[in-house]
């Protein structure tokens, strides 16, 4: 191990009572994968999404996870658990969880299938945090245990400036005071910018939840983006929402500060258009109840 080197990604994971039944797997059974580039052509997912696996990662961890089950059989034989990283500039990657392979569903192609792999739990303080030298021989996008990985940091949940780091949307949960400082922070702009999406606004004072969608407004030179909207937010708290301008118009904006949350449902492209955005926001505002429980109006 390097003198630069914190701990070996082996040590960090295993032997360390994060999951029981993972601590005691053979590790002959257990690869490395380092995902990078764009989904194939012969993808089963590639009619859905053709872009980068990394971004697919960020944006929808959900076909990311279908994109990833899909594995040449030859690579899964005997394999019971795989540890992927998305590679990121030179040879580093990041760690992004551990998934049992609980068999083969049903073959795709000739030579590939698709693998029932369930990420596993105990890992969730590590995921997206620990970054390892992957070693110079990125062709090799899967290596046995033995091959020693070494973490050359482990990354804070939150900034010394007290906002979270951004790791994929899914993930996003503002408080208001968050939410104000987001809108003006360089890193979080960047990906607030390039994608639309569903959103809800959760009280946390008595459960009630406003859904609302981002979408390309008609008017030229209007931007679009969840950036745009949340900005809105930012400076009142309700958005120009009514039931909202209501309730803090009665109880304050201090009422914003002390209760509302918040967070992203489902990414949506840049260039989406209102009938999907407003179909897809229709849609959780039925699964939600925000018309009858909450503070949706239609």
């Amino acid at each position: 191990m390097s003198t630069t080197s914190i701990i070996s990604m082996q040590d960090l994971l295993k032997g360390r009572g994060r999951n029981t039944e993972f601590d005691q797997a053979n590790p002959k059974r257990i690869k490395l994968v380092r995902h990078s580039g764009d989904v194939k052509q012969d993808s089963i997912i590639y009619e859905e999404y053709n872009g980068s696996v990394d971004e697919l990662y960020y944006t929808n961890f959900k076909l990311f996870q279908k994109w990833q089950c899909e594995q040449k059989e030859s690579n899964m034989n005997n394999v019971e658990y795989i540890v992927a990283f998305l590679a990121e500039e030179h040879f580093e990657c990041r760690f992004i969880g551990v998934f049992k392979n609980c068999g083969k569903l049903h073959q795709t192609t000739p030579e590939a299938a698709l693998y029932d792999l369930k990420e596993v739990d105990g890992f969730e303080i590590l995921k997206d945090m620990v970054v390892i030298d992957w070693g110079a021989g990125t062709k090799n996008w899967m290596h046995n245990w033995t091959t020693i990985k070494e973490v050359v940091r482990i990354e804070q949940t939150s900034r010394t400036d007290g906002l979270p780091f951004f790791t994929r949307y899914e993930d996003v949960i503002l408080s208001y005071e968050q939410l104000k400082a987001v809108v003006e922070d360089n890193d979080w702009k960047s990906k607030l910018s390039c994608l639309n999406c569903v959103y809800v606004i959760l009280d946390k004072k008595n459960g009630k939840q406003y859904v609302g969608v981002t979408y390309k407004d008609i008017n030229p030179g209007k931007k679009n983006g969840i950036l745009c909207r949340w900005t809105e937010y930012a400076k009142s708290g309700h958005g120009n929402d009514k039931k909202l301008v209501e309730l803090l118009e009665k109880e304050g904006s201090i009422y914003a500060e002390k209760n509302f949350q918040w967070s992203i449902l489902e990414t949506l492209p840049l260039n989406v258009t209102p009938k999907v955005a407003i179909d897809r926001e229709k849609l959780y505002k039925i699964k939600l109840g925000t018309r009858e429980h909450g503070y949706n109006e239609n």
